[in-house]
């Protein structure tokens, strides 16, 4: 699978080596040197852990997964037990606040995130296990399974991918389903240790982060790339060619164009580029990540009109058979659709900010919110519902309110 939207790591810390050897404390390895804890590594372990369910334990753990209020089938016990040394591996990598997964960035398109998916497994198994834990009055132990969850979820997003982001966001979207559902079940004393776990959690990387890095990575990749490429074929109208490699080495095609005259036009430009045009294109990518960059650093009031705005103009400039249009091909196959990414993004923040007042709710009644909002996105009503509460937030940049239920009675 091509990941279409890759970062690269700056600031890279160069450090000079020195002639003393150091001394061995009790907890270097034996042959070897300390290493600081990475909950990259813990996770892994547990990545590894993950049994194989098959037969009538993988149907009856498939259908329970689907959903985290759903009741619960009486007969799960014997198949979680199989995922005990997955979920306390994911326990030990909550105290682990350190987490890199030592991606190759220098692969460019071609990188791969098997974590990605992996912690996905491991999130539904714990969630199984904190709503079976919710049911047998185990709270303590069940509000933990989530907040490891939560944990790994920003974890997964402490590489800037957009990938990355979208897991994290929805996997934490499952979590907080659950809580909101067992809220009720808390003690004022649980909910406020609730509340500290929240607040420790590790931050999500920027929208700015994710479009400046993966500026970085596709842009120093494929100029590695085109240079090597022109070496080789040592002839500066040669354009034509690099772009084929390159795009057969991406495993991607030209984007559709508006109408056949517009098709040849557009293919007889592209087949006329140089090495020169070529390099351009790249330069124009880069500059169309930068001003992404610039815009969803905007407050969220303002970013999604520019964005809308944005990606509208752009598409046209795909259907042009202009050459100043044609030079931005890289960019046409390259640039992420932001606009949905974005929204989810804003509805994280916003779902997050919700859980924590629902808590606040829960403790001390609806009064504890009133003219409470969320920063950047709007106020918060509270509406009662038959089953419990509701905490609603519209903000002013998406169609649709967010909306957080929480359960009461049962």
């Amino acid at each position: 699978m091509r990941f279409c939207y890759i970062p690269i790591l700056v600031g890279l810390l160069i450090s000079q080596t020195v002639s003393v050897r150091p001394a061995v404390s009790a907890d270097t390895p034996a042959g070897g040197t300390a290493s600081s804890p990475n909950a990259a590594v813990i996770y892994w372990q547990a990545f590894a852990a993950l049994p194989r369910l098959e037969g009538e334990q993988k149907t009856k753990y498939e259908a329970a997964i689907k959903s985290t209020t759903d009741p619960i089938p009486d007969d799960l016990q014997p198949i979680m037990a199989r995922f005990d040394t997955s979920l306390r591996e994911l326990h030990r990598a909550r105290e682990v606040a350190a987490c890199d997964w030592n991606l190759n960035y220098d692969d460019g398109p071609g990188l791969i995130l098997p974590h990605l998916q992996k912690a996905r497994e491991l999130s539904r198994a714990a969630l199984l296990r904190a709503r079976l834990r919710f049911a047998a009055k185990a709270t303590d132990d069940a509000v933990a399974d989530v907040v490891a969850v939560l944990k790994m979820a920003r974890d997964c997003g402490s590489s800037p991918l957009l990938v990355s982001v979208l897991v994290d966001i929805a996997i934490e979207q499952m979590a907080t389903e659950l809580l909101s559902a067992n809220l009720s079940s808390l003690s004022p004393k649980q909910l406020d240790s609730l509340a500290t776990s929240l607040e420790t959690l590790p931050a999500t990387p920027s929208m700015v982060d994710c479009m400046r890095l993966e500026g970085r990575v596709f842009g120093d990749w494929m100029e590695r790339f085109i240079n090597s490429e022109a070496t080789k074929l040592n002839d500066p109208k040669a354009g034509a060619k690099v772009l084929d490699a390159l795009l057969k080495q991406m495993n991607d095609g030209s984007p559709p164009d508006a109408n056949e005259a517009d098709a040849i036009q557009r293919r007889n430009l592209l087949e006329s580029l140089t090495i020169a045009d070529v390099r351009e294109s790249l330069r124009l990518l880069r500059a169309d990540y930068a001003e992404l960059a610039k815009i969803v650093g905007l407050p969220p009031t303002e970013r999604r009109g520019r964005l809308v705005e944005s990606e509208s103009q752009f598409a046209e400039t795909r259907k042009s058979a202009n050459r100043e249009d044609v030079l931005r091909h890289l960019s046409h196959l390259i640039l992420p659709a932001i606009v949905k990414v974005t929204d989810r993004e804003d509805q994280l923040h916003v779902r997050r900010s919700l859980l924590t007042f629902a808590i606040q709710v829960q403790l001390h009644g609806p009064d504890a919110i009133k003219d409470a909002t969320v920063p950047d996105y709007g106020p918060i009503e509270y509406r009662k519902t038959d089953s419990g509460f509701e905490l609603r937030c519209q903000p002013k940049s998406a169609d649709e309110p967010v909306v957080l239920r929480v359960v009461t009675a049962r």
